[in-house]
Parts: C-alpha cells; sequence; structure tokens
C-alpha cells in the first residue's frame, strides 16, 4: 500500500475512533478541516508538521499514523521485514522516514531517518497523553 494511503485511512480510523468530526479534529490539532480532507481522501501529501499536529490532536504518538490497521485482525508479529516498513518522505524538506518496530504494540517504537543537510522541521509540540523520546545518533 503506497504510505499516502496508508497515512490517509489511519488518519480517518484514529479520528473515527475517537469520534471526532472534521472540525474536532481541526480545532484540537490546529490543521484546517480542509486540509485533513484532503489528507483523508489521499489527495494531499502532508509535511512532518502537520503530521505531528494530527498526530497530538488525535492523543497518539507520530508512528501510529504509518501503521497498517488491516493488519489488526491477528496478533502482531515481533518481526518486520524490510519490505513491511513504510516508508516516507516529507514533501516540505525531503527528509525520509521509516519505521522500524514492528506493528506489535509496543511502548518502544524505533524510527529510522534520513535528514538531508541544511534542513530543517520544526515541531509545534503540543500535549500529548503519550510519553515520547526522542534519540538521535
Amino acid at each position: 500500500m503506497d504510505v499516502n494511503a496508508r497515512i490517509a485511512r489511519r488518519v480517518r480510523e484514529l479520528r473515527d475512533a475517537q469520534g471526532f468530526s472534521l472540525d474536532a479534529l481541526a480545532e484540537r490539532s490546529g490543521v484546517s478541516r480542509s486540509n485533513i480532507s484532503l489528507i483523508e481522501r489521499g489527495q494531499s501529501s502532508p509535511t512532518a508538521a502537520v503530521l505531528d499536529k494530527l498526530a497530538t490532536g488525535l492523543g497518539v504518538v507520530l508512528a501510529s499514523l504509518f501503521e497498517d490497521s488491516r493488519a489488526g485482525v491477528a496478533e502482531p508479529s515481533p518481526r518486520a521485514t524490510v519490505a513491511e516498513q513504510p516508508v516516507w518522505t516529507d514533501p516540505a524538506t525531503g527528509y525520509v522516514r521509516r519505521n522500524v518496530s514492528p506493528a506489535a504494540r509496543s511502548p518502544i517504537q524505533l524510527v529510522d531517518v534520513i535528514f538531508p543537510a541544511g534542513q530543517r522541521v520544526a515541531y509545534d509540540s503540543g500535549a500529548r497523553e503519550v510519553e515520547i523520546h526522542h534519540r538521535s545518533g
């Protein structure tokens, strides 16, 4: 599945699961209703900053926006092959993000990021109910 289609599906599923309307998620995330709608229809490739705002508004970690919920029927495997790891490129900066952790529910999510020299992503870090730690190396 195309990563933008996966993001579109996950944002919609998470929004529906929370019972949020487009307007409610727009208010919680600071992302416009029209932009959320375009993302959910797969007609817009969101930037890293927008994805972070949506994750914050939904009360989830960013990595959950890349999960394939259709695989959730069976117990998630603790193993993830490269082919199962979605790769996403930020259209604004060109940074590449790949979930390394398998879909198994874990408090630890490993992500591989390749960031082009001279680029920046500024996150508006909102309050989350999930504790997040970042490490660069």
